[in-house]
């Protein structure tokens, strides 16, 4: 419907080059930016709940800041990411509508 927001589009847009990459290359950027993001944006505290070593949350977050530009870790595009990573999980989790 017209009148309905494109959650998708949205998602899409903020974290494509990132979903792009980790169906290319088979890595877990996403995953990664999720759990540094539910860390309080820790490195350390994100390797931790992720398993690996801190250095490897260190060459992944180099990555995500690669695909998704400069200021991606500013108050409000950081915002964006974390809105358009709860969307895309809620959206994988199970399609409504």
């Amino acid at each position: 419907r017209g009148d309905r927001p494109d959650v998708a589009g949205y998602v899409a847009g903020v974290l494509g080059p990132v979903a792009e990459h980790d169906a290319r290359r088979g890595t877990e950027l996403l995953r990664t930016l999720e759990s540094y993001y539910a860390a309080g944006a820790s490195p350390s505290r994100a390797a931790a709940a992720l398993h690996v070593h801190v250095n490897t949350v260190a060459q992944r977050l180099e990555r995500i800041g690669t695909l998704l530009g400069e200021g991606w870790q500013e108050p409000d595009r950081a915002l964006e990411i974390q809105l358009a990573l709860r969307l895309h999980r809620l959206g994988a989790s199970g399609r409504t509508g």
